[in-house]
């Protein structure tokens, strides 16, 4: 009886909090949500830590001093911190450029590099990544939206995801994904890799309950939404974004490596995890200004209870509610062609 009180309290109190807010901010407080929960699966899984993942796929450690990174929607530079640390340790110089929207969390980025003995900031762009799209590098250049230096590394680290909403007029979910990924890949010096993070949504509990959110609230928008999934898995999932580079860069060669990792969510109670998962219903709406319709947290809440255990919800020995997110890493190499 505790538990299903507990419960009923849980979501009377989230429902409230989500009242009168805007899109961006609701997008905020259900990052926030999510964010707790998979920090809960790092203490009790070490392995599926990020920043363990990312020094693994970006071979920092190979290149030699200074080395020029840049962060595409870095957020407070909590995801990159580890690996600068890292760097810092092996007497490696670093040249950081980042682009991220949210003014507040740039601050705290610039502050992160300031603490950093040997690294320095290139560039800091408050623009959001729609802005780099159809654009030449010489008029981003003249923005302050991009280094003038090419750079070692590239990362777009659960950012690819604001790029195209489900509401967009025009919808044109494979030319932003093309152009963007394009913008990141130019930048790139010849040898240099980028690395993408993106969360699998089609085959999670997210995705799903994102999908039937859209199905009964904006059924008019179905089918976007399942359009939006096929483009992530087919230039992304599966490497078809590598054709697209080839054809639009004919002197490199892109090689893709994929690999995917399976992180554990934990949180305490179901009302918790209809609230972080309703975060794939926010997509590409992370700086909206227009209230957030409530029902969508109703919705996923809803779905969570009754489908939740198709997409590998349980309860655990500790009394948590735990379910899997698919993350996968795919890294881009630009080859010159022989």
């Amino acid at each position: 009886m505790t538990e299903y009180t507990d419960e009923l309290e849980m979501q009377h109190k989230l429902l409230e909090e989500f009242q009168s807010v805007t899109l961006s901010q609701a997008y905020y407080k259900i990052w926030c949500a999510l964010s707790e929960g998979m920090n809960e699966g790092n203490i009790k899984f070490h392995g599926q830590n990020i920043d363990s993942k990312l020094w693994d796929v970006l071979n920092q450690s190979e290149i030699c001093s200074p080395v020029r990174i840049m962060d595409f929607g870095g957020g407070d530079g909590e995801t990159m911190a580890p690996i600068y640390r890292k760097l810092d340790v092996l007497n490696k110089e670093m040249i950081i450029s980042v682009e991220e929207p949210h003014k507040g969390s740039l601050r705290e980025y610039i502050k992160l590099i300031e603490n950093i003995g040997k690294a320095s900031i290139d560039i800091a762009y408050p623009g959001p990544l729609k802005n780099y799209l159809g654009h030449t590098v010489q008029y981003l250049r003249a923005l302050k939206a991009y280094p003038q230096q090419l750079q070692d590394r590239v990362l777009a680290v659960h950012v690819l995801y604001h790029l195209t909403s489900i509401f967009d007029e025009p919808f044109v979910p494979y030319e932003n994904m093309k152009q963007s990924i394009s913008a990141m890949y130019a930048i790139l010096k010849p040898g240099g890799q980028m690395v993408i993070v993106l969360d699998k949504n089609e085959d999670d509990l997210l995705g799903a309950a994102s999908l039937k959110c859209s199905e009964v609230l904006f059924p008019h928008k179905l089918k976007n939404h399942k359009l939006l999934f096929e483009v992530w898995h087919d230039l992304l999932f599966t490497g078809g974004i590598a054709d697209v580079l080839n054809a639009s860069f004919p002197m490199f060669k892109a090689t893709i490596q994929l690999e995917e990792v399976v992180r554990q969510v934990f949180l305490p109670t179901l009302a918790e995890v209809g609230t972080a998962v309703s975060i794939g219903c926010l997509i590409g709406l992370c700086d909206g200004q227009s209230p957030f319709d409530q029902r969508i947290l109703q919705s996923c809440m809803d779905y969570v209870k009754t489908d939740g255990y198709k997409h590998g919800l349980y309860h655990d020995s500790g009394g948590m509610w735990c379910f899997p997110l698919k993350n996968h890493y795919i890294a881009i190499k630009k080859v010159v062609n022989t």
